[in-house]
C-alpha cells in the first residue's frame, strides 16, 4: 500500500481533529477499554490514547469463531507495538439465534452481545465504569451497519466518527507517527462473507476460514 498522500488544506484540517481527539482523551477521567479489533481504526483510537489519556485504557479483542486467527495476531501486533497488554474475551456468537440465522440484522445482534461481553470483561478486571471506546469512523457513518445501533444503545464511544476521522486522516496519522500498522489492510468478519439467511455453523466459517487462507501467498 502506498503512502497516504493530503494536500496543505487537508493536513490543517487533520490537525484541527487531532487537536480535538487530544481534548477527548483528556477529558477521560476514569481508566477505559477500547474495543479491539487489530483493524487500522481501532488501532488508530489505541494509538491515540497512549500519547494523550491520562488514564489506564485497555484494548480488548472479542475471540470467537467469527474472527479471522489472523486478525488475533494483527492485534497482538499493534498492542506490543503500542506498548500495551491485549486482554481477550471469549464469547459464542453462535449461542446467539439472532446471529447464527444470519439475517439483516444480525450485526446488531452481534455488535450488541460483543460489546455486552467486553463489558463484563472490563468490569471484571475492576473498572465498573465499563467505559468503552470504539474505532468507528466518519466513512462508516455513509454505510449500511446495523451495529452502529447496537453502540449507541450501550452509549459506547465513537469519537473518531464524532470529529470526523476518515480512513486516509487515519492512516495517514498512524504512518506520520512511526507506527509500522499503518498499512494493515482491511479484513472484515467472516459471517460477512456468507450470504444472508444462510446458517452460520462451524462447518461453514472454519470451511471459508481455510479458503480465504489458501489464497493468501507466503508473503501477504
Amino acid at each position: 500500500m502506498d503512502i497516504p498522500r493530503i494536500d496543505s488544506h487537508q493536513e490543517k484540517s487533520l490537525r484541527d481533529k487531532l487537536s480535538e481527539l487530544k481534548s477527548f482523551w483528556r477529558r477521560i477521567n476514569v481508566a477505559c477499554g477500547v474495543g479491539f479489533s487489530g483493524g487500522v481504526d481501532s488501532a488508530f483510537v489505541l494509538a491515540s490514547s497512549k500519547k494523550w489519556a491520562g488514564v489506564p485504557v485497555y484494548p480488548l479483542i472479542a475471540v470467537s469463531c467469527l474472527l479471522p486467527p489472523s486478525s488475533v495476531k494483527q492485534a497482538e501486533k499493534v498492542a506490543f507495538e503500542t506498548g500495551c497488554d491485549l486482554l481477550r474475551v471469549y464469547w459464542e456468537p453462535l449461542s446467539i439465534n439472532e446471529i447464527a440465522d444470519n439475517g439483516p440484522l444480525r450485526c446488531y445482534f452481534c455488535k450488541k452481545n460483543m460489546y455486552i461481553s467486553i463489558k463484563g470483561r472490563l468490569y471484571e478486571i475492576g473498572y465498573g465504569n465499563e467505559l468503552i471506546v470504539d474505532g468507528t469512523q466518519f466513512d462508516d457513518l455513509y454505510r449500511d451497519r446495523p451495529g452502529l445501533n447496537a453502540l449507541r444503545e450501550l452509549d459506547v464511544l465513537t469519537p473518531l466518527a464524532s470529529i470526523g476521522f476518515t480512513k486516509t486522516d487515519i492512516r495517514w496519522s498512524l504512518w506520520k507517527w512511526g507506527y509500522s500498522f499503518w498499512n494493515t489492510p482491511p479484513e472484515s468478519c467472516l459471517a460477512t462473507r456468507i450470504p444472508w439467511s444462510v446458517k452460520l455453523t462451524e462447518h461453514n466459517l472454519g470451511a471459508l476460514y481455510f479458503e480465504l487462507e489458501s489464497k493468501k501467498t507466503p508473503f501477504s
